[in-house]
């Protein structure tokens, strides 16, 4: 009986630590869905690829996604696609400085002549990219750079 003990106490510690060891790593599996590609956006349930570049242009549009919510602003995307898609999905990083859409930043930079012009660029992954050092643009990407103001 006492060896019986010490076998569940073992088997229930190493289970234990696989779960605090694996849930960060599967908790993180989740797609962003304000630095998600296209083609990340289309494995998610009941999302084409024409789905996913309405995603891509209202999150450009928005300046980012401030809660999964938003997706219903996309059109094809009702209720019943956002219960199914909720479960993958989450709103983390922006895809704007502070969330700002392009139309704040040029107002803020068109409002105060000392700052440093921002340029924005799109990675291979459809990302949207802002900086004010064009300089430090990888020259893959350079193509796409723009200056916002």
């Amino acid at each position: 009986m006492y060896n019986f003990i010490r076998i569940f106490i073992r088997i229930l510690f190493i289970l234990l630590c696989f779960i605090l060891i694996a849930y960060p790593t599967f908790s993180q599996n989740l797609v962003d869905l304000n630095t998600a590609s296209k083609e990340e956006l289309e494995k998610l349930p009941g999302i084409g690829q024409a789905t996913a570049q309405k995603i891509i242009e209202l999150r450009e549009k928005k300046g980012g996604f401030k809660r999964v919510e938003d997706l219903l602003e996309v059109p094809g995307i009702g209720q019943k696609k956002l219960e199914a898609i909720k479960p993958y999905v989450k709103v983390e990083g922006m895809a704007s400085p502070s969330g700002y859409s392009n139309s704040t930043l040029q107002s803020q930079l068109t409002s105060n002549p000392s700052t440093k012009p921002i340029y924005k660029y799109i990675d291979e992954h459809g990302v949207v990219h802002f900086t004010q050092f064009p300089e430090t643009v990888p020259s893959k990407y350079r193509k796409t750079l723009k200056q916002v103001n």
